[in-house]
């Protein structure tokens, strides 16, 4: 998720004789998805806006997996936000990262006011949501991450999920 838009939605799945079955993502799993579908879309941007981005993920094993690590820094040199990185993170802050304080909550919400009653009905779902989002409410979120991280400072780094 940039200010601008987003990547997907990326459902982990794998093929199982013949049907998608969703899977546990792992480093192995995380390190296709970067490699095989974020990095490439990312470098069809223009370099100046590639060169501007600054990656975020929080802790999670499969984000620290030595091969994601190295290939974000190959991507995006010291321009990364998580664990075992330059620019530390902490390993769970759902409060600094819009995926976990905006569009997830958004999105569960628009999706499941429509009922889907299937796995391909709920993944039509958040794929038509994500669709019709605005570039507006993407720019929204992503502006209220400097507020967000002065309010945890001014809360000696305790949540702040009353901001939501």
């Amino acid at each position: 998720m940039t200010a601008e838009f987003i990547l997907g939605p990326y459902f982990f799945e794998e093929d199982n004789e013949g049907a998608l079955k969703t899977v546990t993502v792992n480093g192995q799993r995380y390190h296709h998805l970067l490699l095989s579908y974020v990095l490439p879309k990312l470098r069809e941007l223009p370099e100046e806006v590639q060169s501007a981005m600054i990656f975020q993920q929080d802790g999670a094993p499969p984000h620290i997996f030595t091969p994601v690590k190295n290939l974000l820094r190959e991507f995006f040199g010291d321009r990364i936000i998580s664990r075992h990185f330059p620019n530390l993170w902490p390993p769970r802050s759902p409060d600094l990262n819009p995926l976990d304080y905006w569009l997830w909550g958004y999105l569960g919400q628009r999706v499941f006011q429509r009922g889907p009653k299937s796995i391909l009905q709920l993944k039509d779902a958040i794929r038509e949501e994500i669709s019709a989002l605005i570039s507006d409410q993407l720019r929204d979120a992503v502006e209220s991450f400097s507020g967000r991280v002065a309010a945890v400072i001014e809360n000696d780094g305790a949540h702040i999920e009353h901001l939501r």
